[in-house]
């Protein structure tokens, strides 16, 4: 019979505090909702002091920066971005917590064709994402999305508010999201993001799907 994770003795973490951030709207996805719960469980089974904040405000820009505040004013000392639209695995906080970086991500699939990775070597090289292939080291980045992203809260002292904005790309003609925009602010700050690409293979993008009587042939 296999062991249940809950039950591991795996995880070695001395005394933290974690803020797992999600901007949502008015109502989340039963399925993130459940992953949550096992995840803030299996972190409170091996002493992670967790606390789950939630902004269901409707400016994302401003969603994050509120959350950012949060973590700071409840002493956290890593900040875990969990987009309300996704699905992980309960170990996802200890994966991450293990590898002792300033920060790092688990990747996942973008919700419209063409179909890619939301991971990119160099932020404007839109047609070459990080390919989806499991690795045994973590592998650095210039941007993602931030729909799983573990960092420390101590970036923020170094960055300048606000944190969060979008930026006009003219030669795209369009904006430049928030996530990469922070990313380019860390990297300016002299951190590195970091993907755990095995993590990557066990997150999931939730979205909708309109089912017809095509499905029946």
């Amino acid at each position: 019979m296999t062991k249940s994770v809950f039950a591991s003795s795996q995880w070695s973490l001395k005394k933290s505090k974690l803020a797992v951030l999600s901007p949502t709207r008015d109502h989340v996805h039963a399925a993130f909702s459940k992953c949550l719960i096992e995840l803030v469980k299996l972190n409170t089974m091996n002493n992670l002091d967790t606390h789950v904040v939630f902004d269901a405000s409707t400016v994302l820009l401003t969603q994050r920066e509120r959350l950012a505040l949060e973590a700071r004013n409840i002493g956290a000392e890593y900040m875990l971005w969990l987009d309300s639209d996704m699905v992980f695995p309960p170990t996802t906080a200890l994966r991450l917590l293990a590898h002792k970086e300033d920060i790092v991500c688990a990747n996942y699939v973008r919700r419209q064709p063409p179909y890619k990775g939301v991971a990119y070597p160099v932020i404007g090289d839109w047609e070459r994402p990080l390919p989806y292939e499991p690795k045994n080291s973590l592998v650095e980045v210039e941007g993602i999305g931030m729909g799983c992203m573990l960092m420390k809260t101590s970036i923020l002292d170094e960055i300048p508010q606000p944190w969060f904005e979008f930026g006009w790309t003219p030669k795209s003609n369009d904006h430049l999201g928030e996530d990469m925009i922070f990313c380019q602010k860390m990297a300016a700050a002299g951190y590195t993001v970091k993907v755990d690409t095995q993590l990557s293979m066990e997150t999931r993008h939730l979205g909708t799907y309109a089912f017809g009587p095509d499905l029946l042939k």
